[in-house]
């Protein structure tokens, strides 16, 4: 089976709850979505070379082509948005299980039925909350929702990424979902890099109201300068 792959490499995680573990980035092609925020725009469209190493090969790549470049204990899956390719995402992750590799899946949270496909794979889920100040595009609550049920057994954060044009709103749809399905399960406040959020802490402070855990974590990687 062949998929379609921008990067592997390795560095430490960046982002969430498993931030400065060191990790394997398997970065997938291709997104059903373009926030304002992007990172890698260049994952956007399913289409474009693969790097590995200072050199570049075409796609689309065979499995056994890219099981020896994966060396860290820790894979983190991202995109682009992994689950568009499902099936030789649920190939991968099997692969990589017989191993015994840890599973980390970073996904936008919008399709729950590619998601029930690979969640049995998947030891880790980085679920984003796309909120529509930040995204600027329209709210995704209901795929969140059943998103979150979905991956409500393992061990599962929700990732909320604000600017300064956040609303008191999408923290209110935010936590009540996470509130409905388990309070314990953390909630990550990520500011995109640059920005300026004087009320950073209120905001922390009113979701601890209703739920356990919520951290404010940025984008580590960028200060430490890492990939």
């Amino acid at each position: 089976m062949s998929g379609y792959i921008r990067e592997i490499f390795n560095s430490v995680q960046g982002e969430g709850i498993r931030v400065g573990q060191r990790m394997t980035f398997v970065r997938f092609l291709g997104c059903n979505l373009s926030c304002n925020y992007c990172d890698v725009p260049e994952c956007q469209k399913k289409q474009g070379k693969f790097f590995y190493n200072g050199k570049s090969y075409d796609n689309p790549l065979e499995m056994d082509f890219l099981l020896d470049k994966i060396v860290e204990q820790i894979v983190s899956i991202t995109g682009g948005e992994p689950l568009l390719q499902p099936l030789f995402l649920l190939d991968l992750c099997k692969q990589l299980k017989k191993t015994g590799k840890t599973i980390y899946l970073e996904t936008n949270g919008t399709l729950p039925g590619a998601f029930e496909m690979v969640i049995d794979q998947v030891d880790i889920v980085a679920l984003d909350f796309k909120i529509p100040t930040a995204t600027g595009r329209p709210g995704m609550w209901k795929k969140h929702e059943e998103m979150l049920k979905l991956a409500a057994n393992k061990e599962v954060f929700v990732k909320m990424v604000i600017n300064e044009n956040f609303i008191p709103r999408e923290l209110e749809l935010t936590v009540s979902i996470i509130e409905k399905i388990n309070r314990k399960i953390p909630l990550v406040i990520q500011p995109v890099f640059g920005s300026k959020i004087p009320n950073l802490l209120d905001i922390q402070k009113k979701a601890l109201e209703r739920l356990k855990d919520v951290r404010i974590i940025p984008q580590v990687h960028k200060y430490l300068k890492l990939a």
